[in-house]
């Protein structure tokens, strides 16, 4: 599980994963320009890839390639 982006629910005991600030850490702006069904994708990246390879997935949804299979 990656932690690198896991926020705080304010006001609760919960958390969440903040994909918005992922996928801004790599490019500003992006999260506003991807489709609604690649910000979902982008959130389970998020959640479940290995740390070491979430930013090459993220890159291949903002900027809609498909060079590589992502899990």
């Amino acid at each position: 599980m990656n932690n690198g982006f896991r926020r705080p629910l304010p006001g609760t005991g919960l958390q969440f994963f903040d994909a918005r600030s992922a996928v801004d850490s790599l490019e500003a702006g992006a999260w506003d320009r991807m489709p609604f069904g690649a910000r979902i994708h982008a959130e389970n990246i998020v959640r479940k890839a290995p740390p070491t390879q979430l930013a090459e997935y993220l890159r291949e949804l903002i900027h809609r390639r498909r060079e590589r299979d992502i899990p």
